[in-house]
């Protein structure tokens, strides 16, 4: 069990300096829980995903510098042949892991909100649970639509940025995936332009830190063109892809918690609920102070 002390309150409305403020204080306060429930629902997808990316890299390397022995075409072909299944199951894990994440941070804000003091992996992975098979094949045609649609004078953009609220808005508000796409469209309809801007600017802040997950491989690679000896393993090599892959998969929560806390800005400015809460418990208190006034 994991205190959550100083909660923030996530249904607000927030200018664009709040929400970037809110999200990294969000991660600060809360990283051991969070870095937890990552660690138990996303690293071993990510591990394997950075398994397989680490055997494409290497016998992509041996492809380029030369250095495959092939004493039989057949020996080629089956070789072209395994580098192009080590990148389809790269590419399969890696839309996996980022899948998991949304679902386990955005599953996380969830019990953070609903329950009082302590956020627990069992409560989070109910949530996870209740989602996943849905949010798995909706993610991956979500992912398909938007790639092909940036082909279309740049409508994937477009689509993904409606898009980016999907998974929070399934998982919040327990809609199916017809009902989400929906909501998804409401929400950012003349709102558009400004949570563009917002996910441009949180992802480049992602992707400087991202900068230091490539190291590892960057590092290997260079000392590898420059014939280091010892640096020449292809376990080396798929050591520090996994290292990398599972670093980019856990710094890619920074853009799911601030889609988040935008959702939320979003809701706000439609619908007003956390508004509405707030009424409502100043009536309740209202009430419980006319009935103690009433027994003096």
């Amino acid at each position: 069990m994991y205190q959550t002390s100083k909660k923030i309150n996530l249904r607000e409305e927030r200018d664009f300096g709040e929400k970037l403020n809110a999200t990294f204080h969000f991660i600060k306060s809360n990283f051991k829980p969070l870095f937890r429930v990552l660690l138990l629902y996303v690293t071993p997808i990510a591990l394997v995903a950075g398994i397989f990316s680490g055997l494409y890299q290497a016998r992509l390397f041996q492809s380029i510098t030369g250095t495959g022995d092939y004493n039989t075409f057949g020996e080629y072909t089956f070789f072209n042949q395994i580098t192009s299944l080590n990148y389809l199951v790269m590419l399969f894990f890696t839309v996996l892991g980022y899948i998991f994440v949304s679902l386990t941070v955005y599953s996380f804000m969830v019990v953070y909100m609903d329950e009082d003091e302590e956020v627990t992996p069992p409560a989070v992975w109910q949530h996870i649970k209740a989602n996943l098979l849905q949010g798995i094949y909706a993610g991956t045609l979500i992912g398909v639509v938007c790639f092909f649609s940036f082909f279309l004078l740049g409508l994937g953009i477009y689509l993904a940025v409606v898009f980016s609220l999907f998974f929070v808005v399934m998982v919040r508000e327990e809609l199916g995936v017809i009902d989400s796409l929906e909501r998804c469209f409401y929400l950012i309809k003349r709102n558009w332009w400004a949570t563009f801007g917002f996910i441009l600017i949180v992802a480049f802040i992602q992707g400087m830190i991202g900068y230091l997950a490539a190291l590892p491989v960057g590092i290997i690679t260079v000392l590898r063109v420059l014939e280091v000896p010892g640096m020449d393993s292809d376990i080396l090599l798929v050591f520090g892809n996994t290292l990398s892959s599972v670093l980019n998969i856990y710094i890619s929560t920074i853009t799911v918690v601030a889609v988040g806390f935008q959702y939320f800005n979003l809701v706000e400015k439609k619908d007003g609920v956390g508004l509405m809460a707030q009424v409502g418990q100043i009536g309740n208190r209202n009430s419980h102070t006319f009935s103690n006034e009433g027994e003096f």
